[in-house]
């Protein structure tokens, strides 16, 4: 397992407000055309990129930063195919997620809105199904922010995550259910989702680190089942096999499920003003990524160094990040 129990005793911040609004179970649209708006949100081929970049060789590595503003750095062998950090946007950017041969990559806002780069389409999103933001005074809109995005199995679609654990799925993504469709999830708010390797169930992470599955999904635990107190959970990938997963706490702790196997990791190196913001693992499972807020990149097992942001000046924080 990872680390040492003894962890930092620190309160919960309680991650939204939710808004009184749209009853957000969970649900797959049949159809959802994007919408050029002034929310600037859907605009999906308005800055795709102009070039076609083959697709990296097999061993090869690398990854993507993404701000809450919008931009997107890339390092190693991953290509840069377009950001929204010029437009205008109505709410942060909160995930990035890469397509199947890492040649595009989506973007989502914590409104739910879906920018598509390089080879990657789009499927969908919240503003162009007409909700508005959970802090909007317009109705319909979601009962909490957009937390994070995965891709569907085949990536000819994906999932949307809320922080009340209500689950958005498009495209071929397939729904099997949500937090709010079972009453609520334990933990003070769900902090990320991923999928299982089968592309029928996914996990629900919750700040505190409880463990919600769907689907046909395992729970192989989670480290709130035994620490009363915890920093919160900041991010979570599962491993190639989508039988184990990685849990990361914003105080740079790892904790190992399945057959995910710890590497390491930056905790008693991460300032609590610098908290971390994302885990990704390499693709062949050998090794990992951990992320901060400035922008830092910590690598452990066989992932490569490439660098990161810590040392230049940026406009919105580090909040996600993906690679292979």
């Amino acid at each position: 397992m990872a680390e040492s129990l003894c962890r930092r005793m620190l309160v919960l911040v309680a991650a939204a407000s939710v808004a009184a609004s749209l009853f957000v179970m969970g649900f797959t649209p049949a159809s959802a055309q994007p919408s050029m708006s002034t929310r600037g949100i859907d605009a999906t081929t308005l800055m795709r990129s102009q070039t076609a970049s083959a697709a990296p060789a097999p061993g090869q590595h690398g990854y993507w930063l993404v701000g809450s503003d919008g931009g997107v750095f890339s390092f190693g062998s991953s290509q840069f195919y377009g950001s929204v950090a010029d437009m205008h946007l109505q709410s942060p950017v909160v995930g990035i997620t890469p397509t199947a041969d890492r040649r595009g990559y989506w973007l989502v806002g914590s409104d739910g809105g879906v920018f598509s780069f390089g080879d990657a389409n789009f499927y969908g999103s919240i503003p162009g199904l007409g909700i508005a933001p959970d802090d909007s005074p317009m109705h319909p809109s979601l009962n909490a922010p957009i937390v994070g995005m995965v891709p569907s199995h085949d990536g000819h679609g994906y999932f949307l995550v809320a922080n009340d654990g209500g689950v958005f799925a498009f495209g071929d993504a397939k729904f099997e259910g949500s937090c709010p469709g079972i009453g609520g999830c334990l933990g003070g708010g769900i902090a990320v989702v991923m999928t299982d390797g089968s592309g029928n169930g996914y996990w629900a992470v919750s700040y505190t680190g409880d463990v919600h599955a769907f689907g046909d999904a395992t729970n192989y635990g989670g480290p709130a089942s035994y620490l009363p107190y915890a920093t919160v959970v900041r991010s979570a990938d599962r491993t190639a096999s989508g039988n184990g997963y990685w849990v990361l706490f914003s105080d740079g702790e790892i904790y190992s499920y399945g057959d995910a196997v710890y590497l390491g990791s930056p905790f008693g190196q991460i300032e609590f003003s610098n908290p971390t913001s994302a885990i990704f693992a390499t693709s062949d499972g050998g090794g990992y990524w951990v992320t901060t807020f400035n922008g830092a990149v910590y690598a452990y097992g066989d992932a490569p160094y490439y660098g990161g942001m810590s040392a230049d000046q940026l406009n919105g924080l580090i909040v996600a990040a993906t690679g292979w």
